[in-house]
């Protein structure tokens, strides 16, 4: 296990390039490739600000050269200087406007980048989204909220910031070092074999120390940031049980552990980043005084020390900060390993939405008919539902009882599709329910739940649910259906008020007539209501089933899923399910005759 994880660990720069060829679209490929070019195209111009110091380094050392070297001095006739002082002030005002460009040019360059980057981090937390919101209704709902949030919006951002972003740092800086480097070994290989001998081992000697515990920095961030995530999201959903139980000191103990390790590691991390330049000072400061050294002690060629002290100082002003930089993004992609491999997650289950099955119409006009339908959870040996056979006309409204855990909610989502039978089949007027027909069916239906989902927003909003233009008719018909006029009249803004996170400053029953005027507005035929009013008081139960009632007269088929008898009134048959099978149908006065 321990040789694994270390070639997992030498292999990440390897495995940081192929997540590009991965997780790049071809486009974006094209756009990598001409930023290399542009970056090459800096890397030349930081060479050549490098080089244009030499001359003045010899000019101001010997002013003669000029009128030695055939080219300065074909300058300085060419353009009539009347001095070697005015000749040397022009020289450093062309070297200091070529600076001027080059960074400029390299800031241009640099925002190319950051464009790039936020394109990609973009591509990739839109493909995130889809692959976790593709997932089957049984993995998604097994895995925690935080996790998924982590993956699809830190991810991303972490995958973009600390491993796209280093790559193309490492090369730009590659490419620059190499060029200095290969110049300076043309000018003076000594010198080259010098800044070889002081850079090389050195570097490797602080990777090699950083490496190991950025990976472990890297992956122990990645575990503890959901934690916190979640831990803080169910103390914020748990408020009340919370004060209660009075374990407020509790729970803030336990978030503030995490989110202070966390803290901790991410100053470990920030520190790391701090050794590089650090250590690479102290290696050109003792590549000045090693030249120091020599002049003193091993030639008598002051003048040659001078310059190559010189030599040496521009060199590390500029090839020093690409070592650090080149370290730097090294052990960054290290520390975060573990985003490429999240991002890995679940891709072999993952449906592109390009390779999905064509939608079909599928019309309802008749009957619903499950057929000696099975199902079984993955993982499990003995089936949660066997042998269902049932008949349902449209327009009737169909009551289904059973103790937790008979199958109830596990048939509606067979019935929403998000479960797919083992065996047998849902037929709607005789044709077979297929993945074909997934969008066509789930426009139909209307799902009305215990737990409703509710947006921080308008009740406008929340019965529109999404469309972006509100047709206020439909709208109005909705209101009416679900029994919400009363209320809507009595509040000063209407269906502008604003309703809370959840449904906050509603009661239990307006937000599930707020769920059923929803269902109603996208013009659902089948309606199933799941443990609808379990939770709520006699009166308020009361008048949410009056208003379940009042649907009956506008043609809609309802499932109607109790624990209270009295919720089923209507219902023109009340199945009872028991182990996953069923093993009665009842009218209302025989179930209530039964319980009795």
């Amino acid at each position: 296990m321990a040789d694994q994880t270390n070639n997992q660990q030498q292999d990440s720069i390897l495995k940081a390039v192929k997540s590009l060829n991965l997780h790049l679209t071809p486009t974006q490929k094209r756009k990598m490739t001409g930023l290399g070019i542009l970056i090459f195209c800096s890397a030349i111009l930081d060479v050549f600000g490098l080089a244009s110091i030499l001359p003045l380094i010899k000019l101001a050392g010997s002013p003669a050269v000029l009128h030695h070297n055939r080219v300065l001095e074909w300058i300085y006739v060419t353009f009539r200087f009347v001095s070697d002082k005015q000749f040397l002030l022009v020289m450093i005002l062309a070297v200091l406007l070529f600076f001027v460009f080059k960074s400029a040019f390299g800031y241009f360059v640099n925002y190319l980048q950051t464009r790039f980057s936020a394109q990609v981090a973009f591509h990739i937390t839109q493909h995130q989204f889809s692959k976790y919101f593709n997932l089957d209704f049984h993995r998604f709902s097994s895995l925690k909220s935080s996790v998924v949030t982590h993956h699809i919006i830190n991810n991303p951002l972490s995958y973009v910031t600390w491993v796209v972003l280093p790559i193309i740092m490492i090369f730009s800086e590659m490419i620059i070092a190499l060029l200095i480097i290969t110049g300076i070994a043309l000018y003076d290989f000594k010198l080259f074999l010098f800044i070889t001998l002081m850079t090389g081992p050195a570097t490797w000697l602080i990777f090699t120390l950083l490496k190991n515990r950025s990976t472990r920095i890297g992956r122990e961030m990645n575990k503890l940031f959901p934690l916190a995530l979640g831990t803080l999201t169910q103390t914020i959903h748990g408020y009340i049980d919370i004060k209660l139980a009075e374990k407020d000191a509790y729970y803030k103990k336990v978030f503030l552990d995490l989110q202070g390790r966390y803290q901790r590691l991410n100053m470990d991390a920030y520190l790391q980043n701090l050794v590089p330049p650090r250590a690479n000072e102290l290696i050109a400061l003792l590549g000045v005084v090693f030249i120091f050294i020599y002049a003193i002690f091993l030639t008598e060629n002051h003048e040659q020390a001078i310059v190559m002290v010189s030599l040496f100082a521009a060199a590390a002003y500029r090839l020093m900060p690409s070592t650090t930089r080149i370290v730097t993004a090294m052990v960054q992609i290290r520390k975060n390993t573990v985003a490429m491999e999240n991002l890995s997650l679940f891709n072999e289950e993952y449906i592109n939405p390009n390779n999905e099955v064509p939608q079909l119409p599928i019309p309802f006009n008749h009957e619903i008919v499950f057929d000696h339908l099975n199902f079984t959870f993955p993982g499990k040996n003995e089936p949660m539902l066997k042998n269902i056979n049932l008949s349902i006309r449209k327009g009737e409204k169909i009551g289904i009882v059973g103790s937790s855990g008979s199958g109830k909610t596990t048939l509606m989502n067979v019935l929403l599709r998000f479960y797919y039978e083992d065996k047998g089949a849902i037929k709607v007027d005789g044709k077979k329910l297929g993945p074909e027909h997934l969008s066509s069916w789930r426009k139909k239906i209307g799902y009305v739940k215990q737990d409703i989902f509710l947006l921080d927003g308008t009740i406008r909003d929340n019965i529109a649910f999404g469309e972006g233009v509100i047709d206020t008719e439909r709208l109005a018909l909705a209101v009416k259906q679900a029994s919400l006029e009363k209320l809507i009249n009595s509040l000063p803004d209407g269906l502008e008020t604003l309703i809370g996170e959840k449904g906050s400053k509603l009661s239990g029953g307006q937000r599930q007539r707020i769920s059923i005027a929803r269902s109603l507005y996208r013009n659902a035929e089948i309606l199933i209501f799941d443990e609808a009013t379990s939770a709520l008081d006699n009166q308020t139960e009361i008048e949410v089933t009056e208003a379940i009632d009042s649907l009956s007269e506008v043609n809609k088929t309802i499932f109607i899923i109790a624990h209270r008898v009295t919720t089923l009134r209507n219902c023109d048959r009340i199945y009872d399910l028991k182990e996953g099978m069923i093993t009665g149908v009842y009218s209302y006065s025989e179930l209530v005759e039964k319980i009795i």
